[in-house]
């Protein structure tokens, strides 16, 4: 019997018999008269998830989409229902013990929450979703990755905590796209005191410093500036409160102050010029940066892109989606067909979630728990159950 040639349910050979109208080949059974096709839903599952991942990780419609497939739009949708449980692989695991020359860090907010992401300049390390940029949620991340060399984070608290704890030997290399940014949210882009002009300019001056002699002189400039007007920043004004009536001094060019001293404890700090001196070990010297750009203009932007393409997306699949994305701009992707045939193109997790819904659904007679969901109304008599009056 041929390889091709399927058999009967009843055991017995079957034989071509013409085709359906999708042009399918039609077998029939030379015993019972029974009659199929054969199906390979391998293939079938192969092609729906490329276009699942197609429409995730591009701004290609469902409609678009849909006509490649040539299908319904509705029908593609009703055929990606398990494909959203295939969960993504971590791509750390076939990273443990590498080091890194540099590691970028940045967080970005979507509707499905807060992407805090670690990368170097050419492809993702690893991600962690959040509600907000906290120590914590920093530490989860750094923890799966070998410290680097060097780490170039935007300023929040939570990362640089996060990089002393996990990763107390890295140097941090402030981002100066950022240090200018606080400057000029207290000094504005046009100044209208010397004083602030002159340390605007100072701070434009970051970006453009690309040897350790421009380094110095632009702490001396700091300096120099510290000296100038250091009895201007530290004059104080008398303020009434219109509320209390009580009198306070404050600050008179307070803006101007928090610029100098965001500037000056980034140079005591050891913080801005990092790029210049790094550490022993770092093979690319030369592919050492001094910003977050490569991060927050290559991936952070895209993902951002890509949220708002599919802005009727959120929650959990938005998490999903943006995991795939992710994924698939790391160093070694696998297969993404491969990944959800090892989980049965979702079908594994579908099971394991109507096994632990149907367990949960049953009532604690215990502790007096009903069922989370039922098909009827409880007719007996139930004290907590009436009619709210009044405010809650």
């Amino acid at each position: 019997m041929s390889k091709n040639q399927p058999r009967c349910h009843c055991g017995d050979e079957m034989k071509r018999n013409g085709t359906t109208s999708k042009g399918t080949t039609r077998w029939r059974c030379k015993h019972c008269g029974a009659s199929s096709v054969k199906r390979r839903s391998d293939i079938t599952n192969s092609t729906v998830f490329a276009a699942f991942i197609d429409h995730l990780t591009t701004g290609a419609s469902l409609d678009t989409v849909a006509s490649r497939v040539g299908c319904s739009p509705r029908t593609l949708q009703r055929r990606f229902e398990p494909f959203w449980l295939v969960d993504v692989p971590d791509p750390t695991i076939g990273h443990i013990g590498r080091v890194y020359d540099q590691v970028f860090l940045d967080g970005t907010y979507t509707a499905g929450g807060c992407l805090i992401i670690a990368a170097t300049i050419d492809h993702v390390i690893a991600w962690h979703w959040c509600k907000h940029e906290t120590t914590r949620d920093y530490q989860r991340l750094l923890e799966r990755i070998e410290a680097p060399l060097i780490a170039v984070i935007d300023g929040g608290q939570g990362a640089f905590s996060a990089i002393k704890k996990c990763w107390p030997t890295t140097k941090i290399q402030r981002c100066l796209v950022h240090a200018q940014r606080v400057v000029r949210r207290y000094t504005t882009s046009r100044p209208r005191t010397d004083a602030g002009r002159t340390i605007y300019r100072l701070a434009l001056k970051l970006t453009r410093i690309t040897t350790l002699d421009q380094a110095a002189a632009w702490g001396a400039q700091l300096h120099e500036f510290s000296t100038i007007y250091r009895s201007w920043m530290d004059e104080k004004t008398t303020v009434k409160d219109p509320k209390t009536g009580t009198w306070t001094r404050t600050w008179t060019h307070h803006n101007v102050r928090k610029a100098y001293n965001s500037l000056n404890h980034l140079w005591r700090s050891e913080l801005l010029f990092v790029y210049l001196t790094p550490p022993e070990g770092v093979l690319e010297k030369n592919r050492i940066k001094s910003t977050t750009n490569s991060l927050e203009g290559g991936i952070n932007s895209q993902i951002k892109l890509l949220a708002r393409t599919h802005r009727g997306r959120s929650g959990e699949r938005q998490r999903r989606m943006l995991d795939w994305w992710l994924y698939l701009k790391t160093e070694l992707p696998d297969d993404p067909a491969r990944i959800a045939r090892q989980s049965n193109w979702g079908q594994d997790q579908l099971a394991k979630v109507s096994t632990l819904t149907q367990h949960e659904n049953q009532a604690d007679h215990e502790t007096g728990r009903p069922a989370l969901y039922d098909n009827a109304i409880d007719t007996d008599y139930t004290h907590s159950i009436g009619i709210q009056k009044g405010q809650i």
